[in-house]
């Protein structure tokens, strides 16, 4: 089969290997789609702690069974959607369903193959809850969505995001453009988002109700004051990675608030000075979230297919596994939004 593999950082290659063989108690796919990531990026460029090489890279993916070895309601056929977790099932974060915290999890695209590939090896352990049927028409490029727009439903459980409150997000890439539409869903008071590339303002103006506010503009920073104004934001969002969350952000909130580091800090912005004073005395909250639980996948899937969650606008540029670097290069430039590698 056809693959793209990462042999080291810098240098992915598409080659032909051999074709995976069923997994016992498993399923093979064929491909359909794959997203391309941030983390595959960086993954990509820089290498990453839980990757091992070489690697096909690719963990938000689509793909249709060609064979499967189990007992189950899927069958030959199906168009499925995937978790990309492989958890242990056992440990008590999976029995409490924060499988995505396993100690023993694995991940595919990581340390185990994934979807920029003509196909994919599923082991047992993704069934039943990782494997998400979908319907015969429903177009994969958008079900590939599904995973990040999960990893947002992981970050805004996690900040407690209720109806009518203010929420702002830092970033408006194609995270936080889906941590806007799940916020939009959740009936938010107020949206208010940073981005200074002009294209992704427009789309996110275009295509949402959110404040989009340009900080490096010479009114950016006086712009952004005033839509937060003296009452403050009850929850703040970090989708990107160039925010220093610290005591500046702090003052930002309401009483109450909440501040989700979603994107993992850059180097430099992940030792700040935090103010536990206020805290203390104003009954703020610090959260972390990381990737999804399958439980938030399999709602994301839900979300997408029932058409609560209108993504497919995320989608500014599709190629084949051939075109992969053009994938990448659309994606690492910043062009547009999202980029996903579709087979057929």
């Amino acid at each position: 089969m056809r693959a793209a593999v990462l042999k080291a950082p810098g240098v992915m290659e598409l080659d032909d290997i051999p074709d995976p063989l069923t997994p016992k108690g498993g399923a093979l796919l064929e491909i359909l789609a794959c997203a391309v990531c941030g983390t595959d990026l960086k993954m990509r460029e820089h290498g990453h702690r839980d990757l091992d090489l070489p690697r096909v890279l690719g963990h938000e993916m689509v793909g249709r069974i060609v064979e499967i070895d189990r007992d189950s309601s899927l069958a030959e056929g199906d168009e499925v959607q995937l978790w990309p977790g492989i958890a242990c099932g056992k440990c008590r974060p999976c029995q409490q369903g924060a499988d995505n915290l396993c100690p023993e999890i694995g991940i595919m695209g990581f340390n185990c193959d994934g979807g920029f590939a003509q196909l994919l090896a599923l082991p047992k352990e993704s069934f039943p809850g990782g494997v998400n049927l979908l319907p015969g028409n429903f177009d994969p490029a958008i079900a590939a969505l599904a995973e990040p727009l999960a990893c947002c439903i992981n970050g805004q459980e996690q900040a407690c995001v209720n109806r009518d409150e203010r929420i702002l997000i830092y970033g408006g890439g194609p995270i936080g453009a889906l941590h806007v539409l799940l916020a939009e869903l959740h009936e938010a008071a107020k949206i208010i988002v940073t981005e200074k590339i002009p294209g992704r303002i427009r789309e996110l103006r275009r295509h949402t109700s959110a404040v989009v506010v340009n900080p490096a503009e010479e009114s950016g920073k006086a712009l952004l004051a005033a839509e937060i104004g003296r009452e403050g934001v009850d929850v703040i969002l970090t989708a990107t990675p160039k925010v220093r969350v610290d005591g500046y952000l702090q003052k930002l909130l309401s009483p109450g608030g909440r501040i989700c580091i979603f994107s993992g800090p850059s180097p430099g912005n992940n030792q700040e000075i935090i103010d536990l004073s206020s805290i203390h005395y104003r009954e703020l909250t610090l959260c972390g979230a990381y990737g999804c639980s399958s439980r938030q996948n399999r709602q994301a899937v839900e979300l997408l297919i029932s058409g609560m969650i209108k993504a497919g606008w995320l989608i500014t540029k599709r190629t084949n596994l051939a075109g992969i670097d053009d994938a990448f290069l659309h994606s690492s430039q910043r062009k547009g939004m999202k980029s996903v590698v579709c087979m057929s």
